[in-house]
């Protein structure tokens, strides 16, 4: 097996998987344990995967946010029932945001029955999912390109979303603590602050597994939003804390 293709293989076994160790790796690819080790590097630099205790994994950390690839195989049922949610509250003629979430981009199925409908969005994954529907005036943002997030970031993606409004921007979170949010990469909090401040009404669409991981950086708290849609899943300890600090939120 060639190099490339071990990775491929790596890669794939770990997002099945969600973690694997170094020894199981190099059985089932007969190799050493020191390739294996090689080829975690390059794979983690690559933001593909993460090295963690003498293991892979695909799951997130405070600094490490999971492949997009990764993520959008994952919450499925879920994730189109928070996009059904959000579907109901847009209008023909409006104008809508979708950031570079996996949960986000569920909406994009559920537009073709809204006539005239404008989309902005720093993800590349929106623009491939509507690029061919022809009652969707798509606006992409532009910026510095991440392979890992299939989004656009940096200043010409803010400077982009400072100069456009919209009725409604869709958001969503790596981690939820409490009553607030967080995302792992700088680079995405600015990009997500632009789009809530570039739009009439945020909504947050959240996975209830949220409210069990962490990452680093904070970047907006519950109450800022005029929807929170969470799914079904979110067990009654944390919806009562919730309610008790007053967030507004229905469970979908």
């Amino acid at each position: 097996m060639k190099p490339e293709e071990r990775r491929r293989a790596i890669v794939a076994l770990v997002q099945n998987e969600k973690t694997v160790q170094v020894d199981v790796l190099a059985d089932r690819l007969g190799v050493s344990r020191m390739t294996v080790h090689r080829d975690l590097d390059l794979l983690e630099t690559r933001g593909l995967l993460r090295k963690d205790r003498g293991s892979a994994t695909a799951e997130s950390s405070l600094l490490f946010e999971s492949n997009f690839h990764y993520r959008s195989q994952i919450d499925l049922a879920e994730k189109r029932s928070l996009a059904r949610a959000a579907r109901a509250l847009i209008e023909p003629g409006n104008v809508i945001m979708l950031d570079d979430s996996t949960t986000t981009l569920a909406i994009c199925d559920e537009l073709e029955t809204i006539e005239h409908v404008t989309v902005i969005s720093n993800s590349l994954a929106v623009c491939e999912r509507l690029r061919s529907c022809s009652n969707v005036q798509l606006i992409l943002t532009g910026g510095n390109y991440s392979d890992t997030l299939q989004g656009f970031y940096g200043l010409v993606c803010e400077q982009s979303l400072s100069q456009l409004r919209a009725d409604w921007a869709f958001l969503s979170a790596s981690a939820a603590i409490g009553t607030a949010l967080y995302h792992q990469d700088q680079e995405v909090v600015r990009m997500k602050r632009a789009l809530m401040a570039a739009a009439e009404r945020p909504v947050l669409l959240l996975t209830a597994g949220k409210f069990a991981t962490r990452a680093l950086n904070h970047f907006a708290d519950l109450s800022e939003f005029r929807r929170v849609f969470i799914d079904a899943r979110l067990d009654a300890a944390t919806a009562q804390r919730l309610r008790q600090a007053g967030i507004a939120f229905d469970l979908v």
